[in-house]
């Protein structure tokens, strides 16, 4: 019989969106590039997390290799993205 993977909390999904709306408000507000990068970064540190915790502590939705999958190659796409994109 397999385990249920446990769900992600209120808290946890709240925080997430919270980071993601405050880099996408510095963004407007301050630097398009700068936040582009913070995106990748955070993509990448979801990555990492989703990695290396077990999985009541990090998002759970899909198997383990194919959500840090998903979540590099997002990181990998934005990094190029604010790299090479011109500002104006």
């Amino acid at each position: 019989m397999r385990a249920e993977t446990p769900q992600t909390t209120l808290v946890v999904a709240a925080i997430a969106l919270s980071v993601v709306g405050a880099t996408v408000a510095f963004g407007a507000m301050v630097s398009v590039q700068a936040a582009v990068l913070l995106l990748a970064g955070i993509a990448f540190l979801g990555a990492a997390a989703r990695l290396a915790l077990p999985a009541t502590r990090v998002f759970a939705v899909r198997r383990r290799a194919v959500d840090v999958g998903i979540l590099l190659s997002f990181a990998v796409a934005l990094a190029y993205l604010g790299l090479t994109t011109p500002l104006g």
